[in-house]
């Protein structure tokens, strides 16, 4: 997983003058720079590795929450193993089993 390690605010004028070097500076030192426009951020030029990665994330975490949340109900219910419960078990099975 990829964490972007700087950000940078630049007016967008600025960024304009110097939009090639930002680019390889984003892509080689995994940076992130948010363009003002009067003074507000107005958009942000990011790595494609590092939008990889936050889509990723989002897919991920979109696809695991209705398992994460029959998980909070089942650990409220307490119907859950422990880890002692689970070592017990696994020594009762035979060694060959998998």
């Amino acid at each position: 997983m990829y964490v972007c390690t700087m950000t940078q605010v630049i007016p967008v004028t600025e960024a304009r003058k110097k939009l090639l070097s930002l680019v390889d500076e984003i892509y080689d030192a995994y940076t992130r720079v948010d363009l003002t426009k009067n003074g507000r951020i107005k958009a942000t030029l990011v790595s494609p590795d590092y939008l990889d990665s936050l889509e990723e994330t989002i897919y991920s975490l979109k696809h695991s929450l209705k398992d994460i949340k029959k998980a909070e109900v089942a650990f409220k219910k307490r119907e859950f193993a422990t880890l002692e419960e689970l070592e017990k078990d696994l020594q009762k099975r035979p060694k060959n089993a998998s």
